[in-house]
């Protein structure tokens, strides 16, 4: 299962609190949604991508440390299983990032 270090829990837990925010909100990892080219063809999907969403969707693991919620979609659980979700946020700005979890 996808972990969280503890600035992406504090992270989540700041975004989530900000006015606004519905109750039961969470940060939401899924797949990237395929596009089209010019020509109207299917390109495959590439990479995450990283969003917030107002509950998880039938199928999404839901991952809650404290007061941070991650909806995780079911096709990119897979693929982050072994990962670990970290944040960095510099005023307005955050990034997260993915890396494997220590041994």
């Amino acid at each position: 299962m996808l972990a969280l270090t503890e600035e992406a829990t504090v992270t989540i837990e700041e975004i989530l609190a900000e006015p606004g925010i519905p109750e039961g909100s969470g940060v939401r990892i899924a797949t990237a949604v395929p596009t089209t080219d010019p020509a109207g063809n299917a390109a495959a999907a590439t990479g995450l991508q990283v969003g917030l969403a107002a509950g998880p969707d039938t199928n999404d693991e839901v991952i809650e440390e404290r007061g941070a919620r991650v909806f995780v979609e079911d096709t990119a659980a897979m693929l982050l299983d072994d990962k670990v979700l970290d944040a960095d946020r510099s005023g307005e700005q955050v990034r997260f990032s993915i890396a494997s979890q220590p041994g």
